[in-house]
């Protein structure tokens, strides 16, 4: 969802050129359900659909995305809320439509933010020399959403249903049967549960058999804490390019200049936040208190600047969205073993992927949920 800081480090992955092109011809035969329409979920679909493999994807809520989502008409440029950074090379792109030759049109930043502020002690103090460590990439003029509007969703458009919350999978027979909680039951010979990890440990869905405990106690070992993002439109920008709260390791809470590289004349600044930074706001209770924390914030830092300027905001709080219910997953000490036992399919028949379960390193990116897609469907198509 939000950017690779603190510390400014420039761990940018290197994609796993050829995995993704790779021609592996699939053995299996029959239909196969998507459950969760975010990026790992369209991404299936779209392999799916490549191999002219039968399938259909149900999502819960009334949108594709997942916690890829647009913002449109509140700047003059489209806004993420939620996955937002490229956390690599952007040839990751390509990769990820399958053909190195796609030219996915998609014109992208590189992000190297000039100025950098701490505010510490109560005290706003410069960091410029910390861009000297820091870099990434971004879109300019789309989004991840836009990106797999482009150029997945409309080869798979008619495979979705939307508005359908899955609330049991049965896998004891030779067909899985997935039912819904208006009680419609759609059956296929794979299921492919793509959903939030968060939504798995609060048990909205049912398994019948129950997950063996080896499998339960992997999915507790992961944290999904909660997680928001906020944009101020100001009618002057007087604000650094990042902003950060103190120095600590793992203090997940940045501001940023939105609009840093956009085709814009629009003054946006955004906040980022996953933990206990954010929780500290998402406890508040409703969009418009936290918005005036944010606001009571940044006016404490510029003199309330913030106040005086402020024309519009929005509030994405992901914590309170109830198919998504948190930020993105954050392992413990086991992550190899946790991520393998995740892995493991459920009687041959349902199979598991998203954010949380790239076993290729990239977890908590928007890369890394459409990577999983591919790595759990060239075991599930060959099994």
């Amino acid at each position: 969802m939000g950017l690779g800081l603190p510390f400014l480090s420039s761990l940018l992955a290197c994609t796993d050129q050829g995995f993704f092109g790779a021609d592996f011809k699939p053995t299996f035969q029959g239909k196969v359900l998507i459950i969760g329409a975010g990026a790992a979920g369209i991404t299936a679909g779209y392999i799916l659909q490549k191999h002219n493999i039968d399938f259909q994807i149900l999502e819960a809520n009334s949108d594709f995305g997942g916690r890829v989502k647009r913002l449109d008409g509140f700047a003059d440029f489209p806004i993420d809320l939620g996955g937002e950074w490229i956390h690599t090379d952007p040839a990751i792109l390509s990769d990820l439509l399958g053909d190195s030759s796609i030219d996915a049109h998609i014109d992208i930043i590189n992000y190297r933010p000039k100025t950098i502020s701490v505010w510490r002690n109560n005290k706003l103090r410069k960091m410029n020399f910390a861009s000297n460590f820091y870099r990434e990439y971004k879109f300019k003029n789309t989004t991840w959403y836009g990106f797999f509007e482009q150029n997945m969703v409309p080869s798979i458009a008619d495979k979705m249903e939307f508005e359908k919350v899955v609330t049991n999978i049965d896998y004891t027979g030779e067909q899985v049967q997935v039912t819904t909680r208006t009680g419609d039951i759609y059956p296929a010979d794979r299921v492919l549960v793509t959903v939030p990890i968060k939504i798995l440990q609060e048990e909205m869905i049912s398994f019948e058999p129950a997950w063996p405990l080896e499998k339960r106690e992997a999915l507790a070992s992961i944290d999904m804490p909660a997680g928001l993002k906020v944009f101020l439109k100001f009618s002057e920008r007087f604000y650094p390019d990042i902003l950060m709260e103190g120095l600590s390791a793992g203090t997940e809470k940045t501001y940023y200049d939105a609009a840093f590289g956009k085709d814009t004349h629009d003054a946006v600044l955004g906040l980022f936040s996953a933990g206990e930074a954010a929780k500290h706001f998402t406890d508040l209770g409703s969009d418009e208190r936290i918005l005036q924390e944010v606001l009571t914030e940044l006016d404490a830092i510029f003199e309330g600047k913030a106040s005086r300027f402020l024309e519009e905001a929005v509030v994405q709080n992901w914590s309170a969205e109830p198919y998504i219910q948190g930020s993105y997953s954050h392992y413990g000490s086991n992550f190899n073993s946790s991520m393998q036992t995740l892995l493991e399919p459920l009687g041959h028949q349902v199979y598991f992927a998203g954010e949380a379960l790239n076993e290729g390193g990239d977890t908590s990116t928007v890369h890394g949920a459409a990577e999983s897609a591919y790595r759990v469907l060239e075991k599930m198509l060959q099994s």
